[in-house]
């Protein structure tokens, strides 16, 4: 976000403020709080519960499962949410993040009215981390404010210049994103000790690998922090000093600042035409001498403001309706889709909207009425190209600092959906779902929804799935139908309150060890489909 201009001690506001070591092409260092200091081994430590889905109560989500550096620190996944309407496929769905299925303590699935039994997805789409840590207030609507609090007595631990801590209190603690319902931070604290960390991750770095080989979240509290005591306010610190490392000042159009390398002739026209469109609301690309520049917030016209009011619900400004936290320019390339609801796929359809002055008028920022008219296809091609030079090479290849492990779910051991199963005549296929992760010798659930309420269903289990489906009574079956295929009826009827909301749960006891898989397919008895049944896809399970 800032060039190699910048003075190297940074200084928001008044008070006492510690840096990080100088970065490599010359960004200041980030803000540190005096009441967290930064230590190589607090970073690793951090680093290690950054990605570690043992963080969640399903083991299925990590911090860094919506913040992937090979896309600039955001979100790939592709995931919905109803709007404001409550109806998928409708103009106000947003791009979110997925989170975790409504559970509880026990890890059984809840029913959702908006999602049923899968998992949850965020109103609004997960920023970048990267570079996070120049900022003074955190979420895209900047609720996450400088002032830190205990997450369970509420008391001031860190004045000011502690965004990051702020921010890394919430989604722990997210029924949507990471949390059964009524999860506290006390509850964290007490589960970490006793596991051993990154158990569910491979291709873990070296540096740390070697950090927590053979150890336990509490000898690694003990090595950082002097004793073992696994504490939410520790848990938030460590991975505070770890996002304070994720620095990105490597592009070219970095380089270029620092006189070490040139930009070519459409970048150069590119960053003139930036300075002429985008310069009054994205200044982090302009050098300063006096630190990082203030948090700005903008509505831009993405969608009506009755739809997510933003800022305005912290400030209660009115003038604040709609507005969002600009976003850093740093990595944008990789960073599709956008703005804060992904409702552009692409660069493409920014520099569209941006070209026509945005789409809704309340409150809209009176800089959009100058832009219509007077972005011509050329400025696109060179707007674009000057974008791309803002990718740092080591984001985008995931090398240190942005190195990282292999999350459980993006590995072979994490269940995979196969097909998509047969529904009724003009209706959707029943959906097959799950919690967690197939631990050997654990309780583990398939459940489906999407059905009527009231009907009867068989869940299926066999030993694998099949590459094609396989046709039989006008269904689609995933299975691949052995001998060792097992039918069993669901416990109950399926229950809920109308032809696509019912719902059930089997729960299977796991074999109590690892290196085996198993896969499950629903059939449903509804008079809608085919020959009076539907199906769900398959689910295919490691055991591990």
């Amino acid at each position: 976000m800032f060039s190699s201009r910048f003075c190297v001690v940074v200084m928001l506001g008044a008070g006492p403020l510690a840096a990080l070591p100088s970065a490599q092409a010359g960004f200041p260092p980030p803000p540190v709080p005096v009441g967290n200091p930064q230590t190589p081994d607090k970073v690793l430590l951090g680093k290690a519960l950054f990605w570690d889905e043992q963080l969640s109560s399903t083991r299925t989500m990590a911090c860094g499962t919506c913040h992937v550096f090979a896309h600039g620190g955001a979100d790939p996944r592709p995931a919905v949410a109803p709007g404001r309407d409550g109806i998928e496929g409708t103009d106000d769905d947003v791009r979110g993040s997925a989170g975790v299925v409504r559970h509880d303590r026990r890890v059984r699935m809840h029913f959702d009215d908006a999602f049923g039994l899968q998992p949850r997805v965020t109103a609004r789409r997960a920023p970048s981390v990267v570079n996070a840590a120049y900022a003074a207030e955190l979420f895209v609507d900047g609720r996450a404010g400088g002032r830190f609090l205990d997450p369970v007595s509420g008391a001031v631990v860190l004045p000011q210049h502690a965004a990051l801590e702020s921010q890394a209190a919430v989604p722990p603690v997210s029924e949507v994103e990471m949390a059964h319902f009524g999860r506290s931070w006390t509850e964290i604290a007490a589960d970490l000790p006793r596991l051993r960390p990154l158990a569910l991750a491979s291709n873990v770095p070296a540096a740390l690998q070697q950090f927590v080989a053979g150890q336990t979240y509490a000898s690694l509290f003990q090595r950082v922090f002097g004793t073992p005591a696994v504490t939410p306010v520790r848990i938030v610190f460590a991975i505070a000093a770890y996002q304070r490392t994720l620095v990105s000042d490597q592009s070219r159009y970095d380089l270029y600042l620092a006189g070490r390398v040139s930009l070519d002739a459409a970048e150069v026209r590119g960053l003139e035409k930036f300075k002429e469109f985008c310069l009054p609301c994205h200044h982090d690309i302009e050098p300063s001498s006096s630190g990082p520049v203030e948090v700005d917030y903008r509505n831009i016209g993405v969608r009506p403001v009755d739809e997510d009011v933003g800022r305005f619900a912290v400030t209660g400004d009115v003038r604040d309706r709609g507005r969002f936290r600009v976003p850093g320019l740093r990595n944008v390339a990789l960073r599709a889709p956008y703005f804060h609801n992904g409702s552009a796929l692409d660069l493409e359809q920014i520099l569209d909207f941006y070209s026509r002055g945005g789409d809704f008028a309340d409150n809209r920022d009176p800089l959009m009425d100058r832009l219509p008219g007077h972005i011509d296809n050329f400025d696109r091609v060179f707007l674009r190209r000057f974008l791309e030079a803002l990718t740092d090479p080591r984001v985008q290849q995931e090398r240190p600092p942005f190195d990282r492990p292999t999350l459980w779910s993006e590995s072979a051991a994490a269940p995979v959906r196969v097909g998509e199963g047969t529904g009724p005549v003009g209706g959707r296929p029943p959906r097959i779902a799950f919690a967690a992760p197939g631990f050997a010798g654990r309780d583990f659930e398939l459940g489906v929804d999407r059905v009527p309420a009231g009907i009867a269903a068989v869940l299926l289990l066999d030993v694998e799935t099949r590459t094609r489906p396989l046709r039989v009574l006008g269904l689609d079956l995933h299975l691949a139908l052995t001998p060792a295929l097992v039918v069993l009826p669901a416990p109950r009827p399926t229950w809920g309150r109308g032809p696509d909301d019912g719902r059930v749960v089997f729960r299977l006891r796991l074999p109590p060890t690892g290196g085996v898989a198993f896969a499950g397919e629903w059939l449903a008895l509804d008079g809608r489909g085919p020959s009076g049944l539907t199906s769900s896809g398959a689910l295919s399970v490691p055991v591990f």
